[in-house]
């Protein structure tokens, strides 16, 4: 084996619990590849006629919740799914998504400094 094996994606699974209204919610998700997560940021970024780019956080979350949760009692993680939980359970999904940029980082990589 070599020295850098370890810096592969083992595609190894985790299962929690997420607890909501005195229930623990059992789900399996998997950690998202660097690839992965590069090609959802690609799809969300928006571009407009005027020139300008805005960045999809709505898409960016729910295609990331998508990808990550493997198992869950509800089945897929689809937009529908999403789109239909209350706000309390979608705050409690969302701290399993990895942040899309990193600290004071803009998501305007065309702005001029």
């Amino acid at each position: 084996m070599s020295d850098f094996e370890n810096i592969f994606s083992s595609g190894e699974t985790i299962q929690m619990e997420i607890e909501f209204e005195e229930k623990k919610i059992p789900i399996t998700i998997r950690q998202l590849t660097w690839s992965e997560k590069n090609q959802i940021l690609s799809r969300c970024f928006v571009y407009n006629s005027d020139g300008s780019v805005n960045f999809n956080f709505d898409r960016y979350q729910k295609e990331v919740l998508g990808r990550m949760i493997q198992q869950a009692p509800w089945g897929e993680t689809s937009h529908i799914f999403l789109n239909r939980i209350k706000p309390e359970f979608g705050a409690k999904l969302e701290k399993l998504v990895p942040k899309a940029f990193e600290e004071g980082q803009s998501p305007d990589f065309f702005v001029k400094e």
